[in-house]
């Protein structure tokens, strides 16, 4: 018989995504970060690493490229954070990642569109 398909790694998931939103949203005031949106988490199956896609509405590279330090820079603190609010006997090591899938489908409906209006 097959494991239930919502089991305890997409809970632990759905309660560090709750959070770490709420984290970026509320309390971690650095610039770099303004307007960062936590799209995903994924846990491993021991629960001991776990990455957290964050994904931003702006898109050049400059910008990514300090938004992914600003995301490196608070991994320690959102962990330490996590720590506190989550009742779990080990909080997982933290892999902040920018999400570009936002972007991207952006990128793509725009040049689809450019390729519609030239016929």
């Amino acid at each position: 018989m097959p494991a239930k398909s919502y089991g305890r790694n997409e809970r632990v998931a759905a309660a560090i995504r709750r959070e770490a939103a709420q984290l970026l949203q509320q309390e971690i005031k650095d610039p770099r970060l303004t307007g960062a949106t936590v799209t995903e988490v994924e846990v491993s199956g021991d629960l001991r690493n776990a990455r957290i896609f964050v994904s931003f509405l702006r898109d050049d590279e400059e910008f990514r490229a300090r938004a992914l330090e600003g995301l490196k820079s608070i991994t320690g603190f959102m962990r330490a954070q996590l720590a506190s609010r989550l009742k779990l006997r080990y909080i997982p090591e933290l892999t902040l990642c920018l999400d570009t899938l936002v972007s991207d489908s952006m990128h793509l409906d725009a040049l689809i569109q450019k390729g519609l209006n030239r016929e």
